[in-house]
C-alpha cells in the first residue's frame, strides 16, 4: 500500500487550496475526488450555446494591484493565475410596495416599491448614498466601516487558531475586540444609531451567510461586507472554474497527485487514528496526515466505523444546524441584456427589508425572495453576440422537499422556476419568458447530489451567535477529531463563501505542515 505524507479528501474549494499548499511545501500529497473535475460550486457547466456559472455571485477579496485583497494574496502564494474581470458596484435592492403602503414610490422602472437602493463601491460613497436613501446615516455607516478597518487587522491576528496567542494579538489592534463579538449585527448597527431602513439595506448580503442580522455577530458581517465594499468584486473570466483549473495545475506541477472518479468510501483506522482510505471501495491507500474537504455529517455517517467516532464530534455535528439550501434557474436569453433592460450585475428583490422576516419568509419553498444576476454586465462575452445570460436564487431552509413525490418532481421544479421568473419580472417590470432559449432548473437535492452535503447546502451550518466565527476560530485546534485528521470548507470557522474555503485549505495547510515540521 503506497503510502503519501498528505491524503486530501474532496477537491471543493477548500481542498484544492489544502492540496496546493502541502504541494509548494514539499509533501507528498494526493488529492481524492468523486467527480470527474475539480471545484465543487467553482465550476461551469454548458447548455446550448451556453456556459453557465452554477454558483458565484462576486467575490470580495481581489483587490487591486496596489493592494491586493485577501484571496488575490492566497493565489499568489499558491501561485494560481486567474483573469479576473472587476465589477464597481456592489448590489440592487429592490422592495415592492404592498397596498397601503404610507412610504411608497415608483422607481425608474415604473414600479411601486417602499426600497430601490443601488450601493456603490467605496466606504465614503456607499455611505453617502444610504444617507441620501436614508436622512442621519452617514455618520454610523462611516464608523461601522472604520470599526471594520480596525476588525481587519484583529482576525487577521487571530488567524492562528491560538486561543491564547491570538487574542493577546486580536487586543494589540482592537482593545474592545471581544466585546465587539458578543453582539449580533443589529444590536452593533443599532448602537452606532444607524435608522432601522438604513440597517435593512446595510444588513441585504445577510443572505450570502446564510443567517440574519439578529443571529451572526456584528464583527463577522462588517468583515464580509468590508471585503465588497473597499475595492468591489471580481469574476474570473472563464467563470470560477478558471480557479479550479488554476489550482489543479499549480498541484500537478508541483508533483502533486490529482485522481479523479476516485470515491473515498472507508477511513483505515490503526491505533486509534487515521491511517489511510479506501477509494472506490476496493483500493487501500496510506496516509501520515490527511485533510478532509466533505461534510462532517456525510464522514462520520459513511467513513467511519461507529466505534471509531469521538463522541465529542457526534455531539458537535448534532448540536449544529444544517444551513440555507439552494434554488438556482439559469437562463439562456436570446436578448441581449440591454434589450432586456439591465442595468445591474446583482439584483436582490425582497418582499421584505427586514433580514430576520427575510429569513422566516425562506422557511416556505418560494417566498418571494429572489436574486437576479446577469453574467454579461461583468463579462460581455460571456455569451454569443445578441444573447445574455441571468441565473436566478432563491434561499429555503430545512428538508423542503419532504412531501414531494418522485412523480411530480419535474413539475413541482418548473412551477417554482416560473414563480422566481414572475416575481423577477414583476419587480423589474421586465418581460423575461419569451426570450428564453436554455434553462436548467437546480433545486435542492440537484446541489446535494452535486456537493454532497447535507440537504444540498452549500453554506455548511449556520453561523449562530454561540457558533459564529469567533468561537470557532477560537477552538479551531480542539474542535478536529484526530491530531492527523483536519476538516476544511464550508463548515468551519469562517462558513460559507470561496474566499472563506480557500482561507480554510490554506489553514488546514499551514498546520498540517507545522506539525511535519515538529515531528522533523
Amino acid at each position: 500500500m503506497k503510502t503519501y505524507d498528505v491524503i486530501v479528501i474532496g477537491a471543493g474549494n477548500g481542498g484544492l487550496a489544502a492540496a496546493a499548499n502541502c504541494v509548494n511545501a514539499g509533501l507528498s500529497t494526493l488529492l481524492l475526488e468523486r467527480h470527474n473535475l475539480p471545484g465543487g460550486s467553482a465550476s461551469s457547466f454548458v447548455r446550448g450555446r451556453f456556459e453557465f456559472e452554477p454558483s458565484l455571485h462576486e467575490l470580495a477579496g481581489i483587490g487591486t494591484p496596489e493592494e491586493p485583497g485577501m484571496v488575490e494574496k492566497m493565489f499568489d502564494r499558491m501561485g494560481a493565475k486567474v483573469d479576473w474581470r472587476k465589477d464597481s458596484s456592489t448590489f440592487r435592492l429592490v422592495v415592492p410596495a404592498k397596498e397601503g403602503d404610507k412610504d411608497a414610490f415608483v422607481n425608474e422602472n415604473g414600479v411601486n416599491v417602499t426600497v430601490d437602493a443601488r450601493m456603490p463601491v467605496g466606504f465614503e460613497a456607499f455611505s453617502q448614498k444610504l444617507d441620501e436613501l436614508v436622512p442621519g446615516s452617514y455618520e454610523s455607516a462611516m464608523k461601522a466601516f472604520g470599526l471594520s478597518t480596525r476588525m481587519y487587522k484583529a482576525f487577521d491576528a487571530l488567524g492562528d487558531g491560538d486561543s491564547l496567542a491570538g487574542v493577546v494579538k486580536a487586543l494589540k489592534y482592537m482593545p474592545d475586540f471581544m466585546r465587539m463579538t458578543s453582539h449580533t449585527l443589529n444590536e452593533g448597527l443599532t448602537a452606532l444609531g444607524m435608522p432601522k431602513k438604513a440597517q435593512d439595506i446595510f444588513s441585504t448580503y445577510w443572505c450570502y451567510m446564510g443567517s440574519p442580522g439578529s443571529r451572526f455577530d456584528f464583527m463577522y458581517y462588517m468583515a464580509m461586507l468590508h471585503g465588497y465594499i473597499k475595492n468591489g468584486t471580481g469574476i474570473p473570466h472563464l467563470r470560477s472554474h478558471e480557479m479550479s483549473l488554476a489550482i489543479d495545475k499549480v498541484i500537478r506541477d508541483g508533483g502533486g497527485e490529482i485522481w479523479y472518479n476516485s470515491e473515498v468510501t472507508k477511513i483505515i483506522m490503526k491505533d486509534g487514528k487515521p491511517a489511510g482510505v479506501v477509494v472506490n471501495g476496493e483500493k487501500e491507500v496510506g496516509g501520515r496526515r490527511f485533510i478532509c474537504n466533505v461534510a462532517p455529517n456525510f464522514v462520520w455517517n459513511d467513513l467511519f466505523d461507529k466505534a471509531d467516532i469521538p463522541p465529542a464530534q457526534l455531539r458537535m455535528t448534532n448540536a449544529r444546524k444544517i444551513a440555507a439550501t439552494l434554488t438556482t434557474v439559469y437562463l439562456g436569453m436570446n436578448k441581449t441584456k440591454e434589450e432586456l433592460g439591465i442595468k445591474d450585475y446583482s439584483v436582490f428583490i425582497a418582499p421584505t427589508a427586514d433580514s430576520d422576516e427575510q429569513f422566516a419568509l425562506c422557511k416556505d419553498f418560494f417566498s418571494g425572495y429572489c436574486i437576479i444576476n446577469c453574467l454579461n454586465e461583468i463579462i460581455p462575452d460571456c455569451t454569443p453576440p445578441g444573447t445574455c445570460q441571468l441565473f436566478l436564487t432563491a434561499m429555503t431552509f430545512g428538508d423542503v422537499m419532504q412531501g414531494i413525490e418522485p412523480k411530480d418532481y419535474k413539475k413541482f421544479k418548473t412551477k417554482v422556476a416560473k414563480d422566481m421568473i414572475e416575481t423577477c419580472e414583476k419587480a423589474l417590470n421586465m418581460s423575461i419568458q419569451p426570450y428564453i432559449e436554455e434553462i436548467e432548473i437546480a433545486l435542492p437535492p440537484t446541489f446535494s447530489r452535486y456537493l454532497n452535503t447535507p440537504l444540498g447546502t452549500p453554506y455548511g451550518y449556520i453561523l449562530d451567535k454561540w457558533d459564529s466565527m469567533i468561537p470557532r476560530t477560537l477552538q479551531f485546534k480542539q474542535d478536529q477529531p484526530f491530531d492527523n485528521f483536519i476538516f476544511c470548507g464550508a463548515t468551519q470557522e469562517r462558513g460559507d463563501g470561496y474566499g472563506c474555503a480557500y482561507h480554510s485549505g490554506e489553514k488546514a495547510a499551514k498546520l498540517t505542515i507545522e506539525a511535519f515540521k515538529e515531528e522533523n
